[in-house]
């Protein structure tokens, strides 16, 4: 009795020594098209036999072989020793296996290649998503965690500060107290007055340098602040078309033209002899300076508008402050404290 495994192993030393058996496959060799040509007719030849070997079986049976397992006990066993002689009879035969000079190992093995290389494709571009989630996730707790640590540490700290100041309390009199009491407010009060005056001094300087030319060129009928950036105190000069874009600047500015451009400052900003604007520029920066000081000075009550201007469109923009739900010529500061309040 011959081993099935033995007749796999000779057959894989047979095809391995013939010159005919070739890993490659080129559609536009005729070799080629004539292995695949006679590997089809193999394939169709063996399955017309099959066919006819089953047709045979089926004539010749009385019964109708179960598709699926009977019930019975005894029916059950019969099946299964029916399937064993049948596969005690089918092991000693030498297999089937393709001719030597057949394609369809190599089709075969070139299919299971693309299937293999088609799955790992899928596998790393599943890794590589669920790597950038990862990712993503890890940032996110990073951050979180780095969040917690400083409000941990500045509780800490607020802790010590506060066990410190009530041991210190602890052996003074109430006159004394009070006198520490009074001194820790004025030391708050210096030191928010010195915060004031640095965010004062570096919004004059980002009003000075950034915002007053943009807010004059949108009062002129240029971009709105932000979407242009690079613009400068030339094309204030030039002015603007109907479309919002920068005029040229002509070579020589005559004097008829610095008298038209001193007018449209007056017009649009206001002066006069006592209050006369150097440029566009210098008059939109004290516009900014004196509605912010309105609306500090109005402590959350609305400030009337002379007339619609950039300046009061940006503040809205901006979320600084809001116009009246009804009237629109009147404007005051967004109270961010509100919901602490409440």
């Amino acid at each position: 009795m011959s081993n099935p495994i033995d007749n796999i192993r000779t057959y894989s030393l047979e095809a391995r020594g013939s010159p005919a058996q070739d890993m490659e496959i080129d559609g536009s060799d005729a070799k080629t098209e004539a292995r695949l040509e006679q590997t089809i007719k193999e394939l169709q030849e063996r399955l017309r036999a099959r066919r006819l070997e089953l047709e045979k079986l089926r004539s010749s049976s009385r019964t109708v072989a179960p598709t699926v397992p009977s019930t019975d006990p005894r029916a059950r066993l019969k099946q299964l020793r029916t399937i064993k002689t049948a596969y005690e009879q089918m092991t000693p035969e030498r297999p089937e296996l393709p001719s030597i000079g057949s394609a369809l190992p190599t089709i075969l093995a070139t299919r299971t290649i693309k299937q293999s290389t088609l799955s790992t494709k899928q596998n790393i571009e599943s890794s590589q998503s669920q790597l950038e989630s990862c990712n993503r996730q890890i940032n996110h707790e990073e951050s979180q965690l780095s969040d917690f640590q400083t409000l941990s540490s500045s509780l800490s700290a607020r802790t010590a500060r506060l066990q410190t100041d009530q041991e210190q309390k602890a052996g003074q009199s109430s006159a004394d107290q009070a006198k520490d009491l009074i001194r820790t407010k004025n030391k708050r009060k210096q030191e928010f007055q010195r915060e004031i005056k640095m965010l004062q001094k570096a919004l004059d300087d980002f009003v000075e340098q950034r915002l007053a030319v943009m807010l004059a060129a949108e009062e002129l009928g240029g971009p709105i602040v932000g979407e242009l950036a690079d613009v400068d105190e030339d094309m204030l000069t030039a002015g603007f078309s109907n479309q919002g874009k920068p005029k040229s600047l002509k070579k020589e500015i005559t004097a008829n033209a610095e008298a038209k451009r001193q007018r449209r400052i007056d017009e649009i900003w206001g002066g006069g002899e006592e209050n006369q604007h150097e440029n566009e520029k210098d008059a939109a920066a004290q516009e900014v300076r004196e509605l912010l000081v309105k609306l500090l000075d109005a402590k959350g009550g609305y400030v009337e508008l002379a007339r619609d201007t950039a300046v009061a469109r940006f503040v809205v923009r901006a979320k600084v402050a809001q116009f009246h739900p009804k009237d629109a010529k009147r404007l005051r500061l967004i109270d961010f404290a509100r919901e602490l309040d409440v």
